[in-house]
Parts: structure tokens; C-alpha cells; sequence
């Protein structure tokens, strides 16, 4: 059962105070280490990463990638956020969480215009995605407590990077490291909405000899109320993580769970807006459609992963990493929208002003292994591997009258309540190899190429929109060759420039299947997208700057047309043009003060006509794509003080299919939003290591900016989504 918010309450505050007082001042902390990344073979070290900066540029890359560290997460992050949040600090990356942060999924996320389900998310090296959008639940994998430090790579990736999507980009999550010293850590927060979290860390040390085993787990609680009215939330989240020096070689085992009970924040409308404000959300009027009880939800997700990795003799390493994921939704939903669900007439017995709704159930489980070796020679480094995935999932919607409780035959044809109801899979081979080549210390080039071969089996009862079954299983098979080539020169002592051709493919997504004739109506092959770009970046002691320039031609873009039966078919035409420029600068000013930065221009285009429909012309700008992205402010850190003052900038952008030519329709106009943040850190406390306290406020201005725009409700006004209100966090993290 959920803790009462009395208690709660009662809980945060006597941590709290217990932990505040006798406070004295302490030693100045230290800054921030370099940090390796884990994503291949050899590990890559990660020039500069400075502490207190909330984004900053990898110089030893080939490609545009950024870096978000520990500190920036733990202390200048919400605590309540999740990889979005986090992603928000880098260059061309916008996000937001309109029923506050981590309690609201990361809605509009974006990657320079390619939206969630075109650029991959991964953890420790390995991707997680629904098999059949690859799109990403953010509230259900990851708080920011489990996560180390976060690599954004702009490019569709090279040889190893692994995912559907090696299209548009990749957020590369990491998880928390086992500490060198044995410690007990309790933190926990408090803040507007009534959002409280609490949470403990146990850890015996990193193993340092063989036969040695390191342990961390971490239990953690959250509640919200939420930023929009009876939205409310609760989550509870595990993590383990061990490391076992075994002879030569290193065992990594990872598993974590989260349930997510929660009532799914909506929208809500221009009208309400302009009357309520921006908290507006669900009543408690069960004869309304905009009653909260009709959202409510439950998730259950979670992450495994052994590793083991091992000289081989010689130079050869061996590293191998078999991985599960799942995801289980149970949830009710309208038919219509909060304005309007009428259930209509035609169906006997029933009011045809009770309100409709649909119940859906969801489970999808993902078996992984990847397999890779590597072999340094004077010339360079050799890697090739093997990626296999197995995926399932089944899904099924229903119809139910919301007044009476009741299923109704929304289904007229089969005088039936379903919606839909299909078992689908998803199987993946994927060999890879990879050489590069370093004539001197200051030159590398990489080569490679991915070959990647992907089956889709589905299996339909009622395919969607009422559709008739498939009357057994439909399959189809896509291949693509992937090859990649960028190169990285270092032209003096922190100074390296670079340049990149890779390509990149989408899978088509299983919605091509949802047609009356499902083989027949899927013709799409895989999306591409080739990507050039060269960049320079400059790390210095007390400044960093990089630019980059790219232009990414996406091709195959999936459209549909109707035959002469009235069917639908999927089939790849036309294509879409990414034209960019990315800036990311910090500059040390004193007195403990560093000013940051970045900054994208952003030009996505349709580069043919009547791609989404006839209204849509070639140069129209794509959906999803802002004009431009920034972020820009000051940091603080002078001893065991800190703090931030950040605002990120986002441009224009349209959200219905067409772009640009849907007008204002769709159209979310140009908005920022400021946080700020202060901490102060303490060591050798009373009984303590060392304590964190911080103290955070998010849209500063109590900006109600528009963020996303759906269009016109059933009655109306827009359905749209607002920037949540001004709101104030308490932080603190005690460790023992």
C-alpha cells in the first residue's frame, strides 16, 4: 500500500532535520575524475567531463557526442527526473514533463528534429525499446539515482553501437559504479505537488584481486501528487549491481525492477488553460469524462544483464553480454477525449450518453546476447561481433462502458468488445566488424560496417481499428548494410577536429501491419539516413568550445496510399533532409563561477511533395522539429558550495503530421523556462562521510508556455500540454 502523505511527510522532515543538525563547514570538495566509457573495446577515455559543467563535448570522438557527469545529475538535475531530464542539459535534445518531473512520460522528446522511436536509448552499452514502435517508457526504466553519467552521440553510430534505430542518434546511459569503500548512503527529496522520495544505497567495495566480489543495491520510493490536478503517482524502484574479478576476467551482473501505479496525466485544453491555469488537469466527477479514475494505470518493468569480459591471451579480449527486459501495462483510457466520449448509438440497451472508454493490456519480454572480441596490433584495433535478439509481445484493447463498468460490442462486425488482440515477435542478427586505424597518437580512423537482418511475426485475432485477423501468422524479413567511416586528428595538445560518413536505418515499425490485408499492406523497407559531418573541439583548462555542422539526407520515407479495395498500404517514397549547426562552450570566470552554454539550428525538410498528404509540399519543415534549441547560464562551485542558474531556449516547432503546412494548427510557438539550483556539501559530519544538501527551483518564471499541441479536441479548443508550474525541490544524501 502507498505510505500516507502525513507520513511521508513525517519521514522526509525528521531525515531531514536529524541530518541537518549541528551543521558545520567542511573541507572543500574535490572535482570531478575522468570517466571511462564502456561502450566498446578498448574502453575510451572521456576528455574533460568537468564536474560542475551540465554539458560538455568528448574530444577524442569521431563523431558530435556530449557528456552529462555524476554531479551535474545528482546536484543539478531534478531528483525526481529521469533520462530526459538528464538529456536536456546537451546540445539539439528537448523533452518535457508536464505533470512534473518524472512523473509524466517525456513527452516530444526529440534528437535534432528525429523523434522517440528514431534514436536508440541504451544502458551500459545495450538497448531497451518497445519491439514495436521502439519508442521509450522514461518513467519506468532508470531514475537518475542508479545512473553514473549519461554520452549523447549525434550520428546514426558506427560498427558496435547496437539498436533499431541507429538512425538519428543515442542516449547512452550508464549505471552507478560500485565505490572503492564499503558505504551506506540514505538520501531523499521534497517538493511542490507534494513529491517526496526516499531512498538507501548499500555497497560492500569494487573488487581489487581476483576472487573478489562487489556488491550494490538500491531500494527507492517516490510519490507526486502531481504538477496537474489528481494526477498522481507512485513509484517503487530496485537495483543490484555486482562485480567479480574472476582470474583475469570480470563477472558484471545488473538487474533492475520499477512498479509505476499512476493515474496517466492528460491534457488538457486552450479553454482550460485560459479559465484554471496551467494545473489544470482530471475531476473527481465520475459522470464526466474527464474523471481521473479513468486513466488509472499500472506498469511493471525491469533491466538484467551478465557480463563477462576476459583476455583471451595476447592482445585478444573476449567480452560477452546476455541481457533480458520487460514491460507489463495494464490501463484504462478514453475512447474519445477529456471534452467528449460519448459511446453513441447502435448499441442495444445502452445509453448512448454513457461515456466510452478501452482497457488494454500489454506485456513484451526481449531475450539479447552480444557477443564481441577484440585485437590491438601496431597498427590499431581490430573488433567484430554478433548481436541477437529475440523479442515478444502481446496486446489487446477492449471496449468498456465507463458508467456502468460493463464491456460494450464496440466491435460491430464481430459483435464483439475487442479493439484489437495479437501475439507478436521479433527476431534480429546482427554480425558487425570494425578496424581502427592509428598511424600515429594523434590520428585514428575508423571503419566498419553492421549487417543487420530482422523478422517480424504477427499474429492477429482482430488487428486494429476492428480490422479483421490474419488467420495465422504474417512475416517480413528486411536487411541492412550498414557502413561507417569517421576519422579524429588531434592539431594540437586539446584541440582535435573530426569528420564523419556512417549510415543508418529504422526498422519499420509493426503498425505496417494494421491494414485488412496485413502481408499485403506491409511493403516497407527499412528507413535510411546517411550522415556527414566534421566538428572541432577545444578543451582547455579553463574553457571548452566545440561546433559541429552536419547534414543528414533521411531516405525511404514510409508513406501510405489507398487502393482501388479501399486498403491501405505501406510503402517507402520520398525523403527528408537534416541541415544543422551545434555549438557547446564553457568558460571558467572565477571566483568559482563558469559560464555554459550551447546552442542548435535546426533546418528538417520534406524534400518532396504530398509525402504526408496533399497539403504538404516540398521544403515544408517536418513535425517534431524546432527551428532551434539553447541552453545557457552560470555554475558555482567554490569548496563545499554549488549551484546553477540554467535556461534552456526552444524554437518553434509543428506537431501534426504534416509540418509546417498544418499552420498554426499544431503550431507550439517559441518558449524557455529557467531553473535553479543551490548545495552545499559537508564532510566528516557527526557520523558522517559526507552529507549533500540541496535546495531547487524549476521554471523559475512560472512560464505557462505551450509544449505540445495536439490539435483540436472533440468539442473544440486545442488539446494541448503546459510547462508545470513553478515548483521547489529539498535534496539531501547522507552517506555512512
Amino acid at each position: 500500500m502507498p505510505i500516507s502523505t502525513q507520513n511521508r511527510q513525517l519521514l522526509f522532515l525528521l531525515s531531514f532535520g536529524m541530518l541537518a543538525w549541528g551543521v558545520r563547514a567542511a573541507a572543500d570538495t574535490t572535482g570531478g575524475t575522468d570517466v571511462t566509457s564502456d561502450s566498446g573495446i578498448p574502453a575510451v577515455l572521456v576528455e574533460g567531463a568537468r564536474a560542475n559543467v551540465p554539458s560538455e563535448a568528448i574530444g577524442d570522438r569521431g563523431s558530435p557526442q556530449s557528456f552529462v557527469g555524476e554531479q551535474v545529475i545528482h546536484e543539478i538535475a531534478s531528483p525526481f527526473g529521469d533520462f530526459g531530464t538528464i538529456a536536456n542539459y546537451t546540445p539539439s535534445y528537448e523533452s518535457s514533463s508536464p505533470n512534473g518531473p518524472g512523473f509524466d512520460a517525456a513527452k516530444g522528446a526529440t534528437l535534432r528534429g528525429f523523434v522517440d522511436g528514431q534514436f536508440n536509448i541504451t544502458m551500459d552499452g545495450i538497448p531497451f525499446q518497445d519491439p514495436d514502435t521502439f519508442a521509450h517508457h522514461s518513467t519506468s526504466y532508470f531514475p537518475v539515482a542508479m545512473v553514473d553519467h549519461l554520452i549523447v552521440d549525434r550520428s546514426p553510430g558506427g560498427a558496435p553501437d547496437l539498436g533499431y534505430a541507429s538512425f538519428g542518434g543515442s542516449l547512452n546511459l550508464y549505471s552507478a559504479v560500485i565505490p572503492d569503500e564499503m558505504r551506506a548512503r540514505v538520501y531523499g527529496s521534497y517538493g511542490s505537488f507534494n513529491t517526496d522520495l526516499i531512498g538507501t544505497t548499500l555497497n560492500t567495495p569494487a573488487p581489487q584481486s581476483a576472487g573478489q566480489t562487489g556488491v550494490m543495491g538500491t531500494i527507492e520510493y517516490s510519490h507526486s501528487d502531481g504538477a496537474m490536478q489528481f494526477s498522481t503517482g507512485d513509484k517503487r524502484d530496485f537495483f543490484l549491481k555486482t562485480e567479480t574479478l574472476l582470474g583475469n576476467g570480470r563477472l558484471t551482473f545488473l538487474y533492475t525492477y520499477d512498479r509505476y501505479q499512476f493515474y496517466n496525466p492528460g491534457n488538457l485544453t486552450t479553454t482550460d488553460l485560459a479559465q484554471y491555469g496551467a494545473s489544470f488537469g482530471y475531476n473527481e466527477d465520475p459522470g464526466t469524462p474527464n474523471y481521473y479514475g479513468y486513466s488509472a494505470t499500472e506498469r511493471d518493468a525491469d533491466f538484467g544483464y551478465l557480463k563477462y569480459r576476459t583476455p583471451l591471451g595476447g592482445s585478444w579480449i573476449l567480452e560477452d553480454r546476455v541481457y533480458t527486459f520487460g514491460y507489463e501495462n495494464d490501463g484504462l483510457s478514453l475512447k474519445g477525449d477529456q471534452t467528449s466520449s460519448p459511446i453513441g448509438k447502435g448499441f442495444a440497451g445502452i445509453d448512448p450518453t454513457d461515456i466510452a472508454g478501452r482497457t488494454t493490456s500489454e506485456q513484451y519480454r526481449t531475450y539479447g546476447n552480444d557477443l564481441r572480441v577484440s585485437n590491438r596490433d601496431p597498427f590499431g584495433v581490430l573488433l567484430f561481433g554478433v548481436w541477437a535478439e529475440h523479442d515478444w509481445q502481446n496486446e489487446a484493447r477492449y471496449a468498456i462502458d465507463l458508467t456502468t463498468g460493463l464491456p460494450y460490442d464496440a466491435n460491430k462486425a464481430q459483435r464483439s468488445p475487442v479493439y484489437f488482440a495479437f501475439d507478436a515477435h521479433l527476431n534480429t542478427v546482427q554480425p558487425y566488424a570494425e578496424y581502427t586505424w592509428q598511424p600515429t597518437s594523434d590520428f585514428d580512423v575508423r571503419v566498419g560496417v553492421r549487417y543487420r537482418g530482422v523478422t517480424r511475426d504477427f499474429d492477429a485475432s482482430v488487428v486494429q481499428n476492428f480490422l479483421p485477423g490474419t488467420n495465422g501468422t504474417v512475416s517480413k524479413t528486411v536487411y541492412s548494410t550498414l557502413p561507417s567511416l569517421d576519422a579524429n586528428y588531434r592539431i594540437a595538445e586539446g584541440t582535435n577536429v573530426y569528420a564523419q560518413v556512417s549510415k543508418g536505418s529504422l526498422v519499420p515499425s509493426q503498425s505496417y501491419f494494421y491494414t485488412t490485408t496485413p502481408a499485403a499492406g506491409n511493403q516497407a523497407n527499412p528507413e535510411t539516413a546517411t550522415a556527414l559531418q566534421i566538428g572541432i573541439v577545444r578543451l582547455a583548462e579553463r574553457y571548452g568550445i566545440a561546433l559541429d555542422f552536419y547534414n543528414v539526407n533521411f531516405d525511404n520515407y514510409v508513406t501510405t496510399f489507398a487502393q482501388t479495395n479501399g486498403d491501405t498500404v505501406y510503402e517507402n517514397s520520398g525523403g527528408v533532409r537534416y541541415r544543422g549547426i551545434e555549438a557547446e562552450a564553457h568558460l571558467t570566470l572565477g571566483w568559482g563561477f563558469t559560464a555554459v552554454g550551447n546552442a542548435s539550428l535546426i533546418r528538417a525538410i520534406f524534400l518532396q511533395s504530398d509525402m504526408t498528404s496533399k497539403i504538404q509540399m516540398a521544403g515544408d519543415t517536418i513535425p517534431y522539429a524546432p527551428n532551434y534549441l539553447a541552453l545557457a547560464g552560470v555554475t558555482y562551485q567554490n569548496g563545499p558550495w554549488g549551484g546553477s542558474l540554467l535556461t534552456k531556449f526552444l524554437g518553434t516547432e509543428y506537431q501534426g503530421k504534416n509540418g509546417s503546412a498544418d499552420g498554426s494548427t499544431y503550431r507550439v510557438n517559441a518558449y524557455s523556462y529557467t531553473n535553479a539550483t543551490a548545495t552545499r556539501n559537508f564532510d566528516q559530519l557527526l557520523a558522517l562521510k559526507h552529507l549533500r544538501l540541496t535546495a531547487a527551483v524549476n521554471n523559475l518564471f512560472d512560464s505557462d508556455a505551450i509544449t505540445d499541441n495536439s490539435g483540436a479536441s472533440n468539442e473544440g479548443p486545442n488539446l494541448i500540454n503546459v510547462l508545470a508550474k513553478r515548483n521547489y525541490s529539498l535534496s539531501f544524501a547522507a552517506d555512512f
